[in-house]
């Protein structure tokens, strides 16, 4: 995960080329969820692949398939977490990890939601502890799938609002940023006030 976080391992824009050149075929799709599930293992922000499936797929589509994506990657590592158990939480340490483990083993559905829009670290390592602690695989599930959509949208409006501006359609570029800016300041509210009663 260092390794590919923090080296040139990837060429990020050769991606998003690939995968904009299998969008209009039938491999785009796979092609996308490959990605956001190989890259989760090599340290890829998630923003970087939610606009490069935006880039490729266009506002709509885009932020559909990373949606679809972003679980298909959550469920692979949740499972990695459930394989290894106990051996990965002895390797992360106690403190925050034990009070995360147990708020999230009184409502997992709440903790996937809301580490999904606070900053708790990689999703790789957050997404293996919910499997490490034996949380329930749907609940995690549903709140990672509600929990991620203003971090989508606020990628696919950004990016319309670049692209409109570009193209001369200033209202639409006005509307597409200022609803960015709603979602990247609404989106952390409830968040950092649920992170902060975990102390």
């Amino acid at each position: 995960f260092l390794f590919g976080r923090y080296t040139e391992f990837l060429n990020v824009d050769a991606l998003g080329q690939a995968i904009a050149a299998f969008a209009e075929g039938p491999w785009g799709v796979p092609a996308l969820i490959l990605a956001f599930c190989g890259c989760a293992f090599i340290g890829v922000p998630q923003f970087l692949l939610i606009g490069i499936a935006v880039y490729a797929f266009g506002p709509v589509w885009g932020a559909v398939w990373s949606w679809v994506a972003t679980l298909c990657s959550g469920t692979i590592t949740f499972w990695l977490g459930r394989f290894f158990g106990e051996a990965t939480l002895q390797r992360l340490g106690e403190g925050r990890i034990k009070k995360f483990s147990g708020f999230v083993a009184r409502n997992a559905f709440a903790a996937s939601a809301i580490v999904r829009n606070a900053p708790t670290g990689p999703f790789l390592m957050v997404n293996m502890i919910f499997g490490a602690i034996r949380a329930k695989f749907l609940h995690y599930l549903a709140g990672m799938a509600l929990g991620v959509i203003p971090k989508i949208a606020l990628v696919a409006f950004g990016l319309q609002a670049i692209q409109a501006a570009l193209q001369g359609n200033i209202w639409l570029a006005v509307f597409a940023g200022l609803a960015a800016i709603a979602h990247a300041n609404l989106r952390g509210l409830p968040a950092l006030k649920a992170m902060r009663k975990l102390g």
